[in-house]
């Protein structure tokens, strides 16, 4: 692969130095994939360390019974497969691509001899894998601890571009696979759709518009407080007033 700055575009092997880069690239591929299309699937050997390139990856976790599980949404720049650390190991999720997305891998094999020789590829690699549990960490404290309304809310302003009071975008998937993120029913997200009006929020589709990014920060600081949306009309205290 002679594309060795797209490697180091990736968090994952930005600290690197040329060298270590070229050596990864060597045999690394980019694959792209169709909405829908298998990257890998549960139990499969674990064949290449795999980072997306453009795009989203839903990871699925499937029980015995065959019920499936939504384990997490990746976007571009993450990893979505640990390096093997012995032979014989197997993907302990599976992974399906949302909308066009590209992958790169770089072959497990090859992956693992230059882990064991660079002092800086495996600090980076563990940093990569501290990341990525203290991100489901947080999305397991959400589904504990949140309401479906602020779960909503907290989706919407990590969406919301930066810098800007008032915004407008489009959801980066469907508002089915939005509502699995969240851990909630599609009635259930319609509900929380509809309450967020009130402050600010309007949907149209997949287009979402907020009215000021940060009154919609001040409800869902009042919604962890409170445990549920204030009524109609409320402002913080530090505002001036208890109510309108």
């Amino acid at each position: 692969m002679s594309d060795v700055p797209s490697l180091r575009s990736l968090p994952l092997f930005a600290s690197l130095d040329d060298a270590t880069l070229y050596r990864l690239g060597l045999d690394a591929k980019i694959e792209n994939y169709v909405d829908g299309a298998v990257i890998f699937r549960q139990g499969d050997a674990v064949s290449a360390v795999m980072v997306i390139m453009q795009g989203f990856v839903k990871l699925l976790r499937t029980a015995s019974c065959g019920d499936e599980t939504l384990v997490c949404i990746c976007s571009g720049g993450a990893s979505i497969s640990d390096p093997p650390t012995g032979p014989n190991e197997t993907f302990q999720v599976s992974a399906e691509a949302v909308g066009a997305t590209s992958v790169l891998k770089v072959p497990a094999g090859r992956f693992m001899r230059i882990l064991s020789e660079s002092p800086a590829l495996a600090a980076a690699a563990l940093s990569d894998a501290k990341q990525r549990i203290a991100a489901l960490v947080g999305e397991i404290e959400s589904l504990k601890a949140q309401s479906a309304d602020q779960r909503l809310a907290r989706f919407i302003l990590s969406h919301c571009p930066p810098n800007e009071e008032q915004c407008r975008f489009r959801l980066p998937y469907d508002k089915r696979l939005v509502a699995a993120q969240l851990g909630v029913t599609q009635e259930t997200l319609s509900r929380a759709f509809a309450r967020l009006r009130e402050f600010g929020v309007r949907t149209e589709t997949r287009d979402v518009s907020v009215e000021s990014v940060t009154r919609l920060c001040l409800q869902y600081d009042e919604l962890g407080r409170s445990g549920q949306f204030p009524a109609p009309g409320f402002r913080r205290a530090e505002d001036g007033c208890d109510c309108a």
